[in-house]
């Protein structure tokens, strides 16, 4: 396979070498942002480390008022139409500019009421707000990205990331050198590197690639991002909603237990993420010029994700006892925890083949239908499960939610092959006559 659109080549060689590319750096960026968070969780405790978590958890649920799933839409448009691509990102990051101002407003304003509003007490309205700023500079970090991964420029994209990787690392060692137990100054640290790197990256984008922002694009963009953020929020939402819902029933402590291992296992999504994100702009080509290429790139991600997750899936049952040693003796009642999330890796790594393959077939809509039943049958379930069975519980649902996740993305999938079939049997048969 050889393709050119627009100055970009979409052959196998660019293909695997943009993989390997991403899926390094996202290791090793991935790697030491782990490591940060774990001896950050050691160093602040379950309970502090609880307050913590819960500030991210609430800030990221109501993040889709910005972040709106538009780099979804991105990554798949930058491959189509790569010429228009100073135009997208431009257009795109004013929009999240303007509506990431007016959400972080509103949420600095409503942050000291909420313990009360929410009847708990693990929410910090400081640790809120440092929380938010971090996850407002991340979705424009994360956007400028996503220009270069719809370029196929991941040598770019992995030096950044493993540059954020390495400073957080660095500033969260500082910071336990110091002697620091307070959360909020291990959330200034986020800050301020999400900050040095989002200035950098907005520098060599706007070198490279530029802003254009048109009200034309803005309008498109409005138009056609409904799915792809009720896909976000909903994605979100499948991975966050049981965080959230130990916060609110059973406090900081069982969030602080319950919190590390949620996140460790998320820090592993990056890995299939990295082969979703190159896979995402080359499939949404090869299904615009060659239905029959495109499925057969398709099934060859489809086998490296199975072998990844495996790896994944493994790797984390192996090492979940030393895990809860690295967090101290306050976090013994994680290893349980983790070893019952063991499986997510390997079905979330076919969760992202699947998706890759509905947002380059344009069926983001089916998409969404699925995530909403998983979403409901997980916050059912856990409302009713969390005081019976605790966190081990819960991780048992997160589990059986994923697991319906993936039902659901594979049936649609193989709907829409054997349509694809259908249709090129039917092209062929009427060429013949």
């Amino acid at each position: 396979m050889n393709l050119s659109v627009s100055g970009l080549r979409f052959d196998r060689r660019v293909i695997v070498s943009n993989i390997l590319t991403l899926f390094s750096g996202s290791l090793v960026s991935q790697g030491m942002t782990s490591v940060a968070l774990l001896i950050t969780a050691r160093q602040l405790e379950a309970s502090v480390y609880g307050q913590y978590a819960s500030a991210f958890v609430l800030a990221g649920f109501t993040s889709i008022v910005f972040n709106l799933g538009i780099d979804i839409w991105l990554l798949r448009e930058g491959g189509r139409r790569p010429d228009t691509l100073s135009e997208l990102l431009g257009s795109t990051l004013a929009i999240k500019a303007g509506l990431g101002l007016i959400w972080f407003v509103l949420l600095s304003s409503v942050a000291p009421y909420l313990n009360r509003l929410l009847d708990s007490a693990s929410f910090s309205p400081q640790l809120i707000r440092l929380s938010a700023l971090s996850i407002w500079l991340d979705g424009a970090l994360a956007t400028l990205l996503t220009g270069y991964k719809a370029r196929l420029r991941n040598r770019m994209t992995s030096v950044l990331q493993i540059g954020s990787g390495g400073l957080w690392l660095l500033g969260t060692l500082l910071l336990i050198g110091l002697g620091s137990s307070r959360a909020a100054h291990y959330m200034g640290a986020r800050v301020l590197v999400s900050s040095a790197v989002l200035l950098v990256t907005l520098l060599l984008v706007g070198l490279e690639i530029g802003f254009k922002i048109t009200s034309s694009m803005i309008a498109r963009i409005a138009r056609a991002v409904f799915p792809f953020a009720a896909s976000e929020f909903l994605a979100w939402t499948s991975m966050r909603v049981d965080v959230l819902i130990i916060a609110l029933t059973l406090g900081e402590r069982e969030v602080g237990l319950y919190s590390p291992s949620v996140g460790l296992i998320s820090a592993a999504f990056l890995i299939p993420a990295t082969v979703y994100a190159v896979s995402t702009p080359v499939l949404s080509n090869l299904f615009m010029t060659n239905t029959r290429q495109a499925w057969l790139s398709a099934r060859r991600m489809l086998l490296v994700l199975v072998l990844l997750g495996a790896v994944m899936a493994v790797t984390v049952l192996a090492g979940a006892g030393l895990v809860t040693q690295l967090l101290g003796p306050s976090f013994s009642g994680s290893r349980e925890v983790l070893r019952r999330l063991a499986p997510i890796p390997f079905i979330h790594s076919l969760t992202f083949g699947m998706a890759a393959i509905l947002v380059a077939t344009n069926r983001q809509g089916h998409r969404v239908l699925v995530q909403v039943v998983a979403v409901s049958i997980n916050a059912t379930i856990n409302s009713f499960i969390v005081r019976i069975a605790g966190i081990r519980g819960v991780a048992l649902v997160y589990v059986f939610t994923e697991m319906v996740l993936l039902s659901g993305y594979a049936w649609i999938v193989f709907k829409q092959y054997r349509r694809s079939v259908s249709d090129s049997t039917s092209a062929f048969q009427l060429g013949r006559q």
